[in-house]
């Protein structure tokens, strides 16, 4: 019998698994109709499932990308809930040391002092799906070259997209595509421009923890921020404007102020970024053995060089905080990745899966699938004899990011005469204002002490690479300043820059020409335009692997399909998805339960107040005076702060509404814990948990804040702020006796360990009085 071809690839209309189960998997819109009503009915849902999105219309309307994060529209008038990381440039960009909205957060007190979000891009509301799967697919099997075949399918999905947008404003469309490409789908979103922050809390709350507690659990931060979309008088989106007025969305989440309890049902709603479940073994053995650990080596240097620099000098720790906080959360991401994949042992599990792979296209004389297999190693082969140097090119955003700018400047110059069809996509005009809110954004950030520290240590990994590896512009500047050590060259051409200047990017950005660069006579740029070849090199070598990978695809996805077993989705590629999960803890190894709840008790613990546990003062003393409010949870006694849920996520989640059974938003999405890291190339049901904040802490803190209480005017919950605490019914009289109730949950060696500060670990008796006490308050 011909195996089932995986949902991945087949067209939207053909229903081929009408009972599949949602607890794995990153599900898109036009698949909600192929899980299982019964099944989501039992984890709690309790709406139909078209009411999440039925031709462009249900829930999902109210989701939003914002800057490769998610948000979620909460009130009429455009309030959009987000994380407070995912708005952290933002604040970075309004901040001086006068008025540090990074350490002191920000309240718009009347919609006046809303402020524009600079820094993070547009918000991106999606309003249309379309399958162009036969038209790409026939551009890509027309190519024959593989080197040639990515620029084709790329002409021919620029040529979609402008279609999509030509004669409509503000509408953004783009081309995506799922399973390596075996499928292609066009989106068209409408894009908001005047996007403002109307609150942030401090940082110390907003990451209360930092790094010591992020990709960990238990979680006590309030990572959230709102923010407000803007648009013209006649409702039309446009750039900002004194005049301009709040969007009024078809769609927006309801609060649910009454949040969650353990087994409720939830659904993550946003953009997940990247996921890699459909690797196959050499590929994922790159990445362990050497792609991987370089770039922890690499990142970990850059992030003691942004550390060391921010110590003891606010204004500059302001301009690489974006900077400082993107590398601290990606060098501990792929240790934790390393680490996952070791315990789950997935290397030795793919290669039993490549070889069942093989033998099962052997046996089934399947001569297209065994081709493209062949391929496919042979093409990832080729990656590790360039790795080092291909890393340094690509990794230029992540450190000296001045010359990512004029690396960026030169390269636009570069393709100015030519249509858009025939450039990178950065580099279209139909993307130049993306690009240069980048440029932007890294000329603003610019420290020369932080930059040459970044560029002397680029320029000495770039003098020690191996042999076949070299980067000639660094070799020949090498030559000619013999003997001069690699800082005294950086210090040099950062004193010899003028593009940090007001108003140079820009000339350069508007106007600028190679033979005006070249003659422009200055250091930075000329080795930009030195090294821009090189670059375009890199991506040569990656056009010809991709070119393979577009034209193995179909016969690998199909060749994977008979062996692999569970359900076949998309891997995540920044499109709008549905995760379905019900809040529960874990069990994060040997003789520990970790419960799915904090609490303000659990934060006051973990206070020592220092960095980065350090709580605002009228955080701390509201805490101190009694959860005696609302936002308590009656089972709990006291405010949630987060809570833990077997969501299916990862980055580009964060700032996902969760939303309970009802379609209410009672949380969002910001993280994950250590041991689901490695989620993203493997799903593991026991260990899959991702972490939000609880909606009663955000209305809680919105609550004790001076000048925030319109927004729960807004939000429909002002009065409810000022109602006292909800009671648990008492349980029956047949019930058996309860232990006393506890306000904060431990950790817990289980039996009978010492409760640890702060923690959420407790064993299986108290879960067990929690969920019987919730319950009896049904």
């Amino acid at each position: 019998m011909a195996p089932r071809l995986p949902l991945l690839i087949v067209p939207a209309a053909l229903s081929l698994a009408s009972s599949a189960r949602a607890d794995e998997g990153q599900w898109p819109p036009g698949m909600l109709g192929e899980l299982s009503q019964a099944h989501l009915q039992q984890m709690g849902l309790r709406r139909p499932v078209s009411d999440l999105w039925a031709d462009g219309e249900g829930l999902l309307g109210a989701v939003v990308n914002f800057g490769g994060c998610s948000g979620a529209f909460i009130s009429a008038d455009g309030l959009v809930a987000t994380n407070h990381h995912c708005a952290y440039s933002a604040l970075q960009a309004a901040s001086t040391v006068e008025h540090d909205h990074l350490k002191a957060g920000f309240v718009a007190r009347t919609r006046a002092d809303e402020i524009p979000a600079k820094g993070r891009g547009t918000l991106l509301l999606l309003q249309r799906i379309d399958d162009v799967t036969a038209e790409l697919r026939a551009v890509a099997d027309r190519a024959e070259r593989d080197e040639a075949r990515r620029a084709a399918v790329e002409a021919a999905s620029v040529a979609m997209a402008e279609a999509c947008e030509a004669g409509r404003a503000h509408v953004r469309c783009e081309v995506k595509r799922f399973g390596f490409g075996a499928r292609f789908e066009r989106h068209q979103y409408l894009e908001f421009e005047d996007v403002r922050v109307v609150f942030a809390p401090p940082s110390a709350i907003g990451e209360y923890g930092g790094e010591v507690d992020n990709w960990m659990w238990p979680r006590h931060a309030g990572d959230f921020a709102l923010l407000r979309a803007y648009v013209g008088p006649d409702g039309t989106p446009r750039a900002w404007a004194e005049d301009n007025v709040p969007y009024r969305p078809e769609r927006h989440l309801a609060v649910g102020h009454e949040g969650v309890a353990p087994g409720d049902f939830v659904a993550i709603l946003g953009f997940p970024g990247q996921t890699e479940r459909y690797l196959w073994a050499a590929a994922l053995r790159h990445q362990v053995e050497a792609e991987l650990p370089a770039l922890v080596d690499l990142y970990g240097e850059w992030l003691q060089i942004t550390r060391a620099a921010s110590e003891g000098d606010r204004e500059v720790a302001i301009k690489v905080a974006a900077l400082n906080k993107g590398l601290a959360n990606r060098h501990k991401n792929l240790l934790g990745m390393l680490a996952g994949i070791q315990r789950m042992d997935l290397l030795a599990r793919r290669d039993e899966e490549w070889a069942a792979v093989k033998a099962a296209a052997e046996a089934a004389k399947d001569l297209e699938a065994l081709q493209a297999l062949m391929d496919l190693e042979r093409s990832t082969a080729q990656r590790g004899a360039t790795l080092h140097r291909d890393i340094l090119l690509a990794q230029l955003s992540r450190g000296p990011r001045m010359l990512a700018a004029a690396v960026d400047l030169v390269r636009r110059a570069e393709v100015r005469h030519l249509p858009d069809d025939k450039r990178r996509p950065a580099f279209q005009e139909r993307n130049a204002d993306l690009l240069w809110k980048t440029i932007e954004r890294r000329v603003a950030d610019f420290d020369p002490e932080v930059e040459g520290a970044l560029l002397t240590s680029w320029l000495r990994r770039a003098a020690a690479l191996p042999a076949g590896q070299r980067l000639r512009p660094v070799d020949d500047l090498a030559k000619r300043l013999a003997g001069v050590p690699p800082e005294a060259i950086a210090q040099a051409i950062l004193a010899g820059t003028a593009l940090p200047r007001a108003g140079m990017a820009r000339r350069y950005f508007d106007r600028g020409t190679p033979s005006a660069m070249r003659e422009a006579s200055d250091a930075l740029l000329v080795l930009a335009i030195a090294l821009a070849p090189e670059v375009e090199r890199v991506e040569a070598q990656e056009d010809l692997r991709d070119g393979v990978l577009l034209r193995s695809a179909p016969h690998y996805l199909r060749a994977l399909a008979r062996v692999r077993t569970g359900p076949l989705y998309p891997d995540a590629n920044g499109t709008l998805r549905v995760s379905v999960a019900q809040v529960m803890g874990y069990s994060p190894q040997d003789g520990l339960l970790a419960t799915p709840q904090t609490t303000l008790q659990g934060q006051l613990a973990k206070d020592t107040h220092a960095p980065p546990f350090e709580l605002p003062e009228y955080v701390r003393a509201a805490a101190r005076g009694g959860a005696a409010g609302y936002f308590a949870d009656p089972a709990l006694e006291d405010v949630p702060v987060c809570f833990l849920a077997n969501g299916d996520t990862t980055g580009g989640n964060s700032g996902s509404a969760l939303i309970d059974g009802e379609g209410r938003w009672v949380g969002l999405n910001f993280d994950r814990v250590w041991e689901n890291i490695a989620g993203d190339v493997a799903y593991n049901p026991a260990r899959s948990r991702n972490i939000s904040v609880d909606v009663r802490y955000i209305l809680w803190l919105l609550s004790i804040t001076e000048g925030a209480q319109y927004i729960l005017q807004e939000l429909g919950v002002a009065e409810l702020a000022k109602t006292p605490r909800r009671t648990v019914a008492a349980p029956a009289a047949s019930a058996s006796p309860a232990p006393a109730p506890k306000k904060s949950a431990c950790v817990c060696v289980v039996p009978g360990a010492t409760p640890a500060n702060g923690g959420a670990l407790v064993g299986l008796a108290v879960l067990y009085w929690i969920r019987r006490r919730r319950g009896a308050s049904g």
